[in-house]
């Protein structure tokens, strides 16, 4: 029989410390919403109060240290008490100013913010033992705790196999809610036929969702459920943690990178299915050009990479929603092709142009210090936008390859 394996806990702690510089205080925890979650550390009715590094050092040791539950809530409470984070009480909703019972530190809230900072950073960590070893062991298996504490749901999906790669991870991967207990298992094709000689019931079809509104009373969304996830866990913690970590590891290797390297990290991570997601659900900063020598030392700056940040990805999709994961994949291709660059005060502009009459518009601020550019926009424009770009004051070209 097959048995799951114990972590080594490194994968875990390396999963918890991508979030822990991202300390976001919230007052409910409809605040932040799924994937927001892999790339922040956050805790409920926390805003207002100076307690979320006291929390994240502590879970940090208790990670390390292999401590319970119950340690980590002795050694936190003096902390919070001291500092008013304890008991109910009154707090000012900081959204709508309102006063408002509230329960703060406790000792069981204490031990399920554990149980859950535990398990996602244990799930981040997993998941990237699965992304290492995909290729020998390409299959996930649901694996639930069959007591009497278990789900209904949860209990239906015990011993589902399906690829790790099939879309139905992407809401169905543990923790699927508080409290739960459920995990993934990585298999091989020779796991799966010792599994299935020792008489375990495996499934490779997933039974179909039925779902359920629910409305988010911080912002008024109504979002669908599966039902069986609570809501706000109906996504892949795993995934999300260890892609928002690459993304950032990425980014801080790329820049004292040769240029060569740098040029097949980003088009590999450009052309990879995380690239995709990070489109639709922006977390950290993104890899997405490569650029090469001459333009750094046009532009005055050791520069190797532009890197695309959350924020702006997030107004990309608010004011350019035309815009394609194809056309989000043609950001590499601007450096190399550009043919013309210019400055203003606190820009640099990357133009390339197309056969329609089009240019591809990449705007960036340079981080001399980082050895990056972070863009500040992309977009298509008309020649006469160029034009009107170039009479603008203060414009210094840098580059002009365009045919006179």
């Amino acid at each position: 029989m097959v048995e799951l394996v114990a972590l080594p806990p490194m994968e875990a702690i390396r999963a918890f410390e991508a979030r822990k510089p991202n300390l976001v205080g919230s007052h409910s925890y409809l605040d932040m919403w799924q994937e927001e979650h892999a790339s922040s550390f956050t805790v409920a009715k926390s805003a207002g109060f100076d307690i979320l590094k006291d929390i994240s050092e502590a879970f940090e040791a208790a990670l390390k240290g292999g401590q319970t539950p119950r340690q980590f809530a002795k050694d936190l409470r003096p902390a919070l008490k001291a500092k008013g984070w304890w008991g109910k009480q009154l707090i000012t909703d900081p959204e709508t100013g309102d006063l408002v019972a509230a329960q703060l530190g406790s000792t069981r809230r204490l031990q399920t913010i554990f149980d859950t900072n535990m398990r996602v950073s244990y799930a981040a960590g997993h998941w990237e033992s699965f992304e290492r070893n995909r290729k020998a062991r390409p299959y996930l298996r649901y694996v639930a705790l069959l007591d009497e504490r278990t789900r209904p749901a949860h209990r239906s999906r015990h011993n589902l196999v399906l690829p790790i790669d099939h879309p139905y991870w992407d809401a169905w991967a543990p923790p699927c809610g508080w409290n739960c207990r459920c995990t993934l298992q990585s298999l091989s094709q020779r796991d799966l036929d010792r599994l299935q000689a020792d008489g375990e019931d495996l499934r490779f079809e997933p039974p179909e969702d039925t779902f359920r509104n629910f409305t988010n009373k911080r912002t008024g969304e109504v979002v669908r459920v599966p039902d069986g996830i609570d809501p706000g866990w109906a996504y892949n913690p795993g995934r999300a943690g260890y892609e928002a970590r690459a993304n950032q590891a990425l980014a801080e290797k790329i820049a004292d990178a040769p240029p060569e390297f740098v040029a097949a990290a980003v088009e590999e991570r450009v052309a990879s299915s995380a690239f995709e997601r990070f489109i639709q659900e922006p977390r950290g900063a993104m890899p997405v050009m490569a650029i090469p020598r001459e333009l750094s030392t046009a532009v005055g700056a050791d520069v190797r990479a532009a890197l695309l940040p959350a924020d702006t990805m997030r107004k990309q999709r608010a004011e350019f929603p035309e815009l394609t994961i194809e056309d989000y994949r043609a950001i590499p291709s601007i450096a190399p092709a550009a043919q013309l660059v210019f400055q203003d005060p606190s820009r640099t502009f990357m133009m390339s142009k197309l056969k329609d009459g089009r240019w591809r518009y990449i705007a960036m601020k340079v981080n001399e210090k980082a050895k990056a550019a972070f863009i500040t926009s992309f977009r298509y424009v008309r020649e006469e936008t160029l034009l009107r770009l170039l009479r603008t004051q203060e414009v210094r070209v840098l580059i002009d390859r365009r045919e006179q």
